[in-house]
């Protein structure tokens, strides 16, 4: 006979059941032996520490939330954190370790069991011993903040409230974790999540950012990449033999080759003209290298049309100037985006290449870090001229780079270059006069009876009045054309015509001979002088004196007007009179609606009258970087 406890169970004695017995016994569900987590252990069958913990954590919750406004962030928690000592007389934890226990609280369905200490639920529940909560708490709240905390500071403020809790426990206390152990588990974390806690979430995505891959030339000139570096050596003065300081190079390197083709060295900031500069020794042919340094041993073949210019962020890189030249001489420019420094690779390894195997070596190198210096003084040391390391770098380029394998020995930069059977177009006679003019100064200029207004000087030709004469003008009566400046002579411009689609040359009116020779930036620190001269000269006390004095002329005129209106009354002053006041006071829409001065701006102080000193056009322009 079955028993209540087997038929229950499903237990069959194959010699006493039927076979249809059998047969509806065996289909007792599956899952009639699983384990229901709704007879779970009640709380008081833990250790009383656990229960006191426990409760601690539900009546903070519960005190919370009865007075949280808004999420459970730490703006929003941690002013309420601060009453839970004093009303509570509970121990707070932080608002991270309180958003934490709220979250597994509630996704429980306010189950008081999502309350019990993780450790509680392994191991030996006699012993409160595992301290991992704090372990986390010092981990999340000193290491892993912007503060960047050391590791040995996290350890020191979880070892503090571990021996904290232990001086309030008799028997079972918690046990310390060691250092080394603790450091382990810091150094497990996840270092891009570390990174993003510590440093913030752009930086770690640079630090953990996948390289890309340049897109590979398949020809000479298809790909070239510029950009400026100071070189890190103090030249000398050919005739005065001083030291002028360090030189900025601009270089252009090409990917296809791996050769140096083109490159311009001055002293002044990176900008529109050194990039002119160098432009213009990339596109046309080297022919004169050997001539002016007999020393040099091979020809220098890199020349012609680029197709992809790749340049940086720079300002002179998106020069109205620079884009408009180029236009005609380069198929496209390529900007490389911020954080993406693998697209314009091949520059800056030469340009270590070049400090290593020739800048390095001479006298004067200066050092990025003044630790390095110690006794040594670069101005002291510096010997090199100028002249001198001109025909160094083109040595060095032309005689000794390009003529060496790279680091894995594939290919020599003068053999790479010839072996494309594409060679890029080049400029020769009339397309080389050409290329000079394109890369000028860009500005837009009216043509007047006076001719041309530009950079505070005054242009005119016979063949630019022709040009007015006949062309016509648009709707304000003004002629506009375009105009490019050689930034090394302002003693000429180039006037574009528009109707006849060329550029004639139209000299400075200059019958001194200031303009000879004479560059932009010469003439720029020439005019700025000029009117700082001119600035000095102006007496400020004197007149804000004559202000006054004018205003108060002013003012007996209108009271001599008022007193013969009371007076008499059907005499009315000249108009011409009362208009020229008006026109003086600005009567008018924007204006005043009376000659009568405001009687609260009728007094001015001496020193709020500031001179004035007219300037041209040309002044106010935005000057842009050459």
């Amino acid at each position: 006979m079955v028993s209540d406890f087997d038929e229950f169970f499903g237990f069959i004695d194959e010699m006493d059941a039927s076979s249809q017995e059998a047969e509806l016994r065996s289909q007792i569900p599956q899952n009639l032996f699983d384990e229901d987590d709704d007879y779970r252990p009640s709380i008081d069958t833990y250790p009383e520490k656990i229960q006191q913990e426990v409760l601690r954590r539900l009546k903070i919750i519960r005190f919370v939330e009865k007075r949280l406004q808004g999420g459970w962030t730490e703006k929003n928690l941690v002013p309420i954190l601060g009453l839970v000592e004093q009303e509570l007389k509970l121990n707070p934890p932080s608002w991270r370790v309180l958003a934490e226990w709220k979250r597994i609280y509630f996704e429980s369905g306010r189950s008081i069991h999502s309350l019990i200490p993780a450790h509680a639920q392994k191991g030996n529940r006699k012993q409160h011993t595992d301290s991992q909560v704090l372990i986390d708490e010092a981990i999340n709240e000193i290491y892993l903040t912007t503060k960047r905390n050391t590791i040995a500071e996290a350890y020191r403020y979880y070892k503090s409230n571990v021996n904290k809790i232990n001086r309030c426990v008799v028997e079972g206390k918690m046990k310390l974790l060691k250092e080394r152990a603790f450091y382990n588990r810091v150094n497990e974390l996840p270092p891009y999540d570390v990174m993003v806690a510590r440093y913030g979430k752009p930086y770690a995505d640079r630090q953990f950012r996948s390289v890309g891959q340049q897109i590979a030339a398949t020809k000479p000139m298809e790909y070239v990449e510029v950009d400026h570096t100071p070189v890190p050596v103090i030249l000398v003065d050919d005739d005065l033999d001083i030291p002028l300081g360090r030189p900025y190079l601009t270089m252009l390197y090409d990917r296809f080759s791996k050769c140096i083709v083109g490159l311009s060295v001055n002293f002044r900031e990176p900008s529109f003209d050194s990039v002119r500069k160098a432009l213009l020794n990339t596109l046309l042919d080297k022919d004169w290298v050997k001539e002016k340094f007999p020393s040099i041993i091979n020809d220098w073949p890199c020349h012609g049309k680029i197709d992809n210019l790749v340049v940086d962020n720079g300002a002179e890189f998106w020069s109205a100037s620079l884009d408009d030249s180029l236009r005609p001489l380069v198929s496209d420019i390529k900007y490389s985006q911020a954080a993406k420094p693998w697209r314009k690779t091949g520059i800056e390894k030469l340009f270590d290449q070049l400090n290593k195997g020739l800048v390095n070596a001479l006298p004067g190198k200066t050092f990025t870090n003044t630790a390095q210096l110690q006794d040594y003084d670069p101005k002291k040391e510096s010997a090199v001229r100028v002249s001198v390391f001109m025909e160094l770098l083109h040595k060095w380029v032309i005689d000794r780079y390009h003529m060496s394998s790279d680091s894995k020995e594939r290919d020599i930069p003068y053999h790479k270059w010839h072996e494309s059977k594409w060679l890029p177009n080049s400029y020769q006679g009339k397309a080389a006069s050409e290329l000079r003019i394109e890369l000028g100064l860009l500005r837009h200029r009216t043509i007047g009876i006076a001719g041309i207004r530009l950079h505070n000087l005054r242009y005119q030709s016979d063949e630019l009045i022709e040009y007015r004469k006949y062309n016509s003008v648009n709707s304000q009566g003004k002629l506009f054309v375009k105009t490019k400046t050689d930034p090394s002579d302002i003693g000429a411009i180039y006037v574009f015509l528009e109707s006849e689609r060329r550029y004639i040359k139209v000299p400075a009116v200059d019958n001194s001979g200031y303009t000879n020779g004479l560059s932009l930036f010469e003439h720029e620190r020439i005019q700025r002088v000029r009117r700082l001269n001119t600035r000095s000269l102006v007496d400020e006390e004197s007149l804000a004196d004559s202000y006054l004095y004018i205003e108060s002329l002013i003012e007996g005129e209108i009271k001599r007007q008022r007193d013969n209106k009371n007076t008499r009354k059907n005499t009315q002053p000249k108009i011409s009179n009362t208009s020229q006041l008006a026109k003086y006071r600005d009567v008018g829409s924007e204006g005043p609606s009376s000659i009568v001065k405001n009687k609260e701006s009728n007094s001015l102080p001496l020193n709020t009258t500031s001179a004035y000193i007219p300037l041209d056009d040309d002044d106010l322009e935005d000057i842009e970087g050459y």
